[in-house]
């Protein structure tokens, strides 16, 4: 049940890693500058953020799965009616929706992972973003190979939003409550500690460290596929290639779990963080070739989706007690979203006033290093741990 609600995930995957592949023509057809088409490869994540906190409030009211079922309901819907849009308004608009749908379904299933997976709550939330990877793997690759098939952006976006749907009514008929409203206080491993309020040191300073790898990740996930095909010349599907690399490496993220499981948050993060940066100086400075591209884009993506994506929210998770571990899934998509939600705006206006080198410097490196800084004020000694004591 669980592998079922981790595909419904994996769609929005889909969407996410194909439609920055899809922006040059997407580009042409609507006449859309850099800048605008930088902010439609990323509003999504406006929306995301405008749900986050919400979405712990939802879960409460109607409960873990309905959430998620509406909330692909939603994402699937607004990734069909993109394929209708009559300009850049209304496109945005349901971009921007997307982001809502897809904030609703990731809340309610990290919260979930944590509830249900207490006793190893990294590795949990290491399986969602794997399942992230699978998406951004499979995404790239056939919505390239539908754009080639039927020459047009809209067939990718038609067929992954239709199987989102279908998703969520298998999610109706296949997942049992019994999984979704699981209660870790009431099972045998449980976690003592942790703040009781999100405005405490630990959950405040993740959230500034979150915030800043929304800046981060989604100016790369935006507009990167733009930089191989506009800067360095790509076609379509090595650029989709190189930028499925990236995604790949979020195979990984149940090792990044593992890591955050057994790991002090002062220790892990900064190297993450410091492991995104050089990825950055690798990319941009020197561009190289095509095989150099892919090694880096891989590991930027271990770095980053496998690293920080998961360090965040796991490192999120412990920072609170058992009543908080919904409301800080939330903060954790309210940040992380928020943030990405103008990453690709900010972005392409620094590549349009400075060109991509100096851009890169300033977002990806330079904020990711800020974050490796923030990572050092982290109190390790009040996150939550296991309650060994239990029956």
């Amino acid at each position: 049940m669980f592998g079922l609600l981790l595909l419904a995930y994996a769609v929005n995957a889909m969407d996410r890693m194909v439609f920055p592949v899809l922006l040059v023509e997407v580009r042409a057809e609507y006449r859309f500058g850099i800048e605008a088409a930088g902010l439609q490869a990323t509003v999504f994540a406006l929306g995301m953020g405008l749900a986050g906190l919400p979405a712990g409030r939802i879960q409460r009211l109607f409960g873990r799965k309905c959430t998620i079922v509406f909330g692909t309901l939603v994402f699937s819907a607004a990734t069909v009616l993109t394929t209708v849009s009559v300009g850049f308004a209304d496109m945005l608009v349901w971009r921007v929706l997307s982001g809502v749908g897809e904030a609703l379904q990731l809340a309610a299933i990290i919260t979930v992972a944590s509830s249900t997976f207490s006793a190893r709550r990294g590795v949990a939330v290491g399986s969602i973003n794997m399942a992230f990877a699978a998406g951004s793997v499979i995404g790239p690759a056939v919505g390239s190979g539908l754009l080639e098939s039927y020459g047009t952006w809209r067939a990718p976006m038609l067929a992954f939003g239709t199987f989102g749907i279908v998703l969520s009514l298998a999610i109706v008929v296949f997942v049992s409550p019994r999984l979704t409203e699981a209660d870790a206080t009431a099972g045998f491993t449980s976690h003592v500690g942790g703040a009781g309020s999100l405005l405490s040191r630990n959950p405040l300073t993740l959230a500034v460290i979150t915030a800043l790898f929304g800046l981060v990740d989604f100016s790369f996930i935006g507009l990167y596929a733009t930089y191989l095909r506009e800067e360095l010349h790509y076609g379509s599907g090595t650029a989709g290639l190189v930028v499925g690399l990236s995604g790949l490496a979020a195979f990984a993220s149940p090792f990044g779990g593992h890591l955050v499981d057994r790991m002090s948050p002062r220790v892990l993060i900064p190297v993450l963080n410091l492991g995104v940066a050089a990825c950055g100086c690798a990319l941009f400075l020197v561009p190289g070739t095509t095989a150099w591209q892919a090694v880096f884009s891989f590991l930027f993506g271990l770095a980053a989706s496998s690293g920080v994506y998961v360090a965040a929210v796991g490192y999120l998770v412990k920072s609170v007690d058992e009543k908080g571990v919904g409301r800080v899934a939330g903060l954790f998509v309210t940040c992380v979203y928020v943030a990405a939600s103008v990453a690709g705006l900010l972005f392409s206006s620094l590549v349009a006033a400075a060109g991509w080198t100096a851009a890169a410097m300033v977002q990806i490196v330079g904020l990711s290093v800020l974050g490796a800084v923030l990572g050092l004020c982290l109190r390790p000694e009040l996150f939550s741990k296991i309650d060994n004591t239990k029956d």
